[in-house]
């Protein structure tokens, strides 16, 4: 089957002289409406090899159709030739300078005109073959991704389903509910967040966020290896007992390594570093590294100031619940450590938050 060359000038006399020039070895499309010549040139039906417009004087219509058909961009798709009356150089730089692959004047020579052309034709079924392989490239390369996406989904199934299991052994083995870890997680997320949003120097990325507040779930994770008489002890610990206490960290962090082939590398790392150091304090007096300031990681800081507020306004075997406010002032009185500048300004730019967590929490215990 032929290429097809669409033609295109007002007068049909015009279009026969070029049809006849080249109909021996081309099917031939005419047109001379402008909307009808773009429609064309988009029909997948006729799929032009090439565009050839006459430019006639004295208006050089032809060169107008010209920047219009380049302003719609499928210059850059179908190869265009302009055939004018004459030889005008003003003409000839303007269409080029728009896009036409080729520029001729009459008289014509027919050897020349049908080379010129069929280089053309070259060119467009090069370009044809080159969307061709791009578009299969693109499709695979789609497939690619969609299979990455799915396996990540998978992988955070599986990041999740771990913390899950462990978050509740926890629970169990502390005798506490859910709630303790579902408000920990909730508190830990608005702390990062709003250090992300508010201090660009930590680097964090909603991702990130999303992982250090996953992550904190498992922050006691520590506490199934610390004996019942302590854990569940209802009065004041002992020094002896506190250290063995203050052990679920280092603890925590064992217990992770021994699974940490198990799921993704990132998960395991903030995970591991958040049981051994949500102890930590910014000043150094914390547990069990006595890591100062931001040595402390970001995620470990955020996860402590969390622990520490959703401590003082749960009632446990030991204490009476304190209210939101009392917690609020305690933390920022330093009366439970010292906490980061930064993150006690997130902890009040999130006070109203926490607030109306512990009140939704307290209301779904009634």
């Amino acid at each position: 089957m032929s290429e097809k060359i669409l033609v295109y000038d007002e007068k049909i006399e015009v279009r026969k002289e070029i049809a006849d020039l080249l109909s021996d070895e081309y099917e031939i499309v005419e047109t001379a409406d402008y909307d009808d010549l773009i429609k064309k040139m988009t029909d997948p039906a006729i799929n032009p090899a090439v565009l050839v417009v006459s430019i006639t004087y004295p208006d050089a219509k032809g060169a107008t159709i010209i920047e219009k058909v380049a302003g719609t961009g499928l210059a850059d798709v179908v190869p265009i030739i302009a055939i004018s009356e004459r030889d005008n150089k003003i003409v000839e730089r303007k269409v080029y300078l728009l896009g036409v692959y080729d520029y001729m004047f009459k008289p014509l020579d027919a050897v020349l005109v049908h080379a010129r052309l069929r280089n053309a034709v070259h060119l467009h079924e090069k370009s044809a073959g080159l969307q061709s392989k791009v578009k299969t490239q693109d499709a695979t390369l789609n497939k690619q991704l969609m299979l990455l996406q799915m396996q990540a989904a998978e992988l955070q199934k599986s990041n999740n389903a771990i913390i899950e299991i462990l978050g509740t052994v926890v629970e169990c083995r502390n005798l506490e509910n859910g709630d303790h870890v579902r408000r920990v997680k909730a508190f830990t997320h608005g702390l990062a967040k709003t250090m992300m949003d508010n201090y660009p120097d930590y680097k964090l990325t909603a991702k990130k966020v999303e992982t250090i507040a996953s992550a904190s779930a498992l922050h006691d994770v520590g506490k199934i290896a610390i004996p019942d008489s302590i854990l569940l002890k209802p009065g004041k610990l002992t020094d002896a007992e506190f250290d063995l206490m203050k052990s679920h960290t280092i603890r925590g962090e064992e217990v992770l390594d021994t699974i940490k082939d198990s799921w993704d590398k990132d998960y395991a790392e903030t995970c591991a570093d958040i049981c051994r150091h949500h102890h930590e304090r910014y000043d150094g007096r914390g547990y069990p590294d006595k890591l100062v300031g931001d040595n402390i990681s970001v995620g470990a800081q955020c996860v402590a100031l969390a622990d520490v507020y959703d401590v003082l306004v749960s009632e446990r075997v030991y204490k009476a619940a304190y209210t939101p406010k009392e917690a609020f002032d305690m933390i920022v009185r330093g009366e439970t450590g010292t906490f980061s500048p930064k993150l006690i300004e997130c902890l009040k730019k999130r006070r109203d938050d926490f607030e109306e967590i512990v009140r939704k929490s307290k209301e779904a215990d009634v």
